[in-house]
This record gives structure tokens, sequence and C-alpha cells, in this order.
């Protein structure tokens, strides 16, 4: 039952899923860039398979963020070595919020959805929406159900985001989670497309608050792709994105906002989101 109500909104959110907008970005990348982009992921990668936090150690959070980035590259050898400390992890301890969510996408990415369905399932779908930053949470479940085929959990997500209110408070990566839900359950998205645009500084990026004073890649990267998701026509603005986005490009990743020296692979992530979602 629960797979023929969620049907519908599994296949919506698949055709424009983060994994195949990465791919896209490849698209706009010349061999070069692609070359540094790969030696990069190679040494953002530990010898325990995890992908390594800004302090150096391996991390469930940027294991996920390697994972996709490395896949979308090819890269088959580094996707391989994951699972294994992926495995580890969870074994050692059994993963809460964020890294729960993490958990599950990188077991349904190795094969192991069933095995992760049967042991979390119920614990991942009792934390949707995860208390904090409710709409934002249920974007995670929305990917964590996806990846796993949780039809369950898909159609408890539309339940709940029928019950949550409009907020024009919330930060721009919440109000483009909250766009790419509502597109995937077929709720109205006019009004947070314009709420969405608000954050827009008018020369390629998007902030994370109305009041913060430069835009990030993160927040810049999550409107493009919810936009994109969303069907608006990004032509207006896709030169200065493209070269905000190029801008952030270091030494073979790229980093979280203008100010920022140092490259990692969560924000090697979003630099390829937004390239994917800028592809013509």
């Amino acid at each position: 039952m629960f797979k023929l109500l969620a049907a519908p909104y599994l296949k919506k959110f698949e055709g424009k899923s983060p994994e195949k907008v990465l791919k896209l970005s490849l698209n706009l990348l010349d061999p070069v860039f692609t070359a540094n982009l790969r030696d990069y992921v190679r040494n953002s990668q530990t010898q325990s398979g995890g992908f390594k936090d800004r302090a150096g150690n391996a991390d469930l959070y940027y294991t996920l963020f390697g994972w996709f980035v490395a896949d979308a590259l090819g890269m088959k050898q580094e996707c391989s070595l994951v699972w294994p400390y992926v495995s580890t992890k969870i074994s050692l301890k059994e993963p809460e919020g964020v890294y729960l969510h993490c958990a599950a996408v990188l077991s349904a990415v190795n094969g192991q959805a069933k095995s992760f369905r049967k042991s979390f399932g119920a614990k991942l779908r009792q934390s949707a929406g995860m208390k904090y930053q409710q709409l934002y949470g249920l974007f995670l479940s929305l990917m964590s159900f996806y990846y796993l085929r949780d039809f369950r959990g898909l159609f408890r997500i539309r339940q709940n985001l029928r019950s949550l209110q409009g907020d024009d408070t919330l930060p721009c990566p919440v109000t483009a989670a909250s766009l790419v839900l509502s597109k995937s359950f077929s709720e109205p998205v006019d009004g947070l497309i314009k709420l969405l645009l608000s954050f827009y500084d008018g020369k390629g990026g998007f902030r994370a608050t109305h009041s913060t004073p430069l835009a990030d890649l993160l927040s810049t990267a999550v409107s493009l792709y919810a936009l994109w998701f969303a069907g608006y026509d990004l032509r207006e603005i896709r030169p200065d994105s493209l070269d905000f986005t190029d801008s952030l490009f270091r030494d073979g990743g790229f980093s979280g906002h203008p100010l920022d020296p140092d490259p990692d692979i969560e924000y090697t992530f979003y630099g390829l989101l937004a390239l994917g979602s800028l592809n013509d």
C-alpha cells in the first residue's frame, strides 16, 4: 500500500536526484579541471576509506559528500573503499541525528538498503524531521527514504509536510529544502520560489540569511538546485552564478565563501551541485 501511495513522489525526486545533478556538472568541466578534482578527492580520503573533515579526520558526514563527488567523477576505486569504513562506524556506535541519515544513504548506495532498513528503519522514521529545523530535517529524511526505498517513510514525510506552516524567517538552505519537498509532493511552490530568490545577492550568489553580508557556496548551491528542481528558469542569473561558483575553486576543490581560503570535500560537493544545476 505504502509503495503505491509513495511511487509518484519517488519518481518525481528520482528524475532530479542530487547524484544525477552532480554528474551533469561534468558537462561544464574541461579535462584539466576534472583531473584536478580527482586528485583532490583522492587526497581527501583516508586509509580507512572515510573522507576527511576540516581537521583531517575521517568523518561519516564528510564521507557522504566524498562518496557522491567520487561517484560523479567516475572514481570507482575510491567509492569501493567507503563501505568498509561506514560498516565499521555503524558497528562500533549506533548512528544518531544527521549521522543516522548519512549512514542510511551510504548504506543504500553500497547495496545495503535492505539490511539498514531492517536494523534502523523504525528509528529513521521516528527521527523524520529531527525536531530541530524540521523542514531541513524532512529533506534529509526524503534523501534517506528515497535511497533506501522506504515507502512508508516517504508517505510519512508527505503527511508531516502538510502539517507545517510557512515561515518567511527561515534561512536560505531551509527554504531551499522546503521548495524541493513541496515540489516533490505536488504542493504549491510559487511563494517559496519568490522567498528563495529574495536571498539572491544580485551577483551570482545566495546569502544564508537576509542580513548575512556575503553569499556562500552552500546557500548558492542548494538554492540553484531547488530552483532547477522546481522548474524555475535560471538563464538570467546563470552567467553570474557560474562566475561566483568558479571563483571559489581552490587547490583542486571548492571553498565555502570568498573569504575562505581552504577547500573541503563538503563544499566540493556543493560546487558540483551548483554547476550541475546550471547545466543547460
